[in-house]
């Protein structure tokens, strides 16, 4: 339904209302398919999602699971900010297109960009995110998925507009099998979470946040601030660690045993103490 919904509409355009209301119901197949995946998806806080509107706030939700874009799709009907490259997939690519997503490319340089004139991605969530004839526009502020053990470093994207913000806290079921999707084999991974038919997620909406002046004027602030926010409802443990560190533990050649079981790496990468030192393969991080 969402390829009609987008066929022939320019994305840079707010979408009519018949055809935004084509998106919001393939939006609700979505939670079909979750649910006949066995996920049941509890809801606190939803009154919350209404005044973060009013405030022009990007939504934000911490990421471990490929499950989450599909939670966050099916409560929210967002925009989201997504691969150039996805954009241009056959069938899929019109689909998601139809949520009229802000499209990052991999290989872009803001600074560069500034200079020729053409608007940055920063710029563009600031200017969506104020602009209420779109959906409300949802990121990920950890940039990469996690455990789900730990809060992983919040990158400082959708801090640097310094708008509200609303976080949207996921949490999962973990009794049997662990729904974190990140080193593994993701065709192992999705048949044993398959074989859990109790796939129980809830979904916090917390009251939307104000940044100070201080947070406006400093995204790294206003992104840790959040951070601990997140650490403190999920009670866990904070992180600095993020997308670089990952990137440096592929490029190591670390990753887990088929089953999920156990560390695989070459010989030398992985210590006595079962860490890997990576102080050489990431860039220093900036105050």
């Amino acid at each position: 339904m969402s390829y009609f919904a987008a066929l022939g509409w320019p994305l840079e355009e707010p979408m009519p209302a018949w055809r935004r209301k084509i998106v919001t119901a393939s939006a609700n197949c979505a939670g079909f398919v979750l649910l006949m995946l066995g996920f049941r998806i509890r809801v606190k806080g939803w009154k919350n999602a209404a005044k973060a509107k009013d405030l022009g706030a990007i939504g934000l939700f911490n990421h471990s699971s490929w499950v989450d874009a599909v939670v966050i799709m099916f409560l929210f009907a967002p925009s989201g900010v997504s691969k150039e490259s996805n954009a241009h997939l056959p069938l899929i690519g019109m689909c998601i297109r139809s949520f009229q997503n802000i499209y990052v490319s991999r290989g872009s340089i803001e600074g560069e960009k500034r200079k020729a004139g053409i608007e940055s991605v920063s710029e563009k969530i600031a200017k969506r995110a104020k602009d209420g004839r779109f959906p409300m526009l949802f990121m990920a502020p950890e940039g990469t998925c996690g455990d789900g053990r730990c809060v992983l470093r919040f990158r400082s994207g959708a801090f640097v507009p310094g708008v509200p913000v609303l976080p949207v806290v996921l949490s999962y079921n973990k009794r049997h099998h662990n729904p974190a999707w990140t080193i593994m084999n993701e065709g192992w991974h999705f048949v044993r979470m398959c074989c859990q038919f109790d796939n129980a997620v809830d979904v916090e909406v917390l009251p939307p946040y104000v940044p100070s002046k201080e947070e406006k004027v400093s995204p790294s602030l206003y992104a840790k601030n959040v951070q601990k926010l997140y650490a403190k409802t999920l009670n866990l443990p904070m992180s600095d660690q993020s997308q670089e560190e990952f990137r440096a533990l592929v490029n190591r050649g670390v990753g887990v045993s088929w089953d999920g079981r156990k560390v695989v790496a070459p010989e030398g990468v992985v210590n006595s103490n079962g860490f890997v030192d990576l102080t050489s393969s990431t860039p220093k991080k900036s105050e």
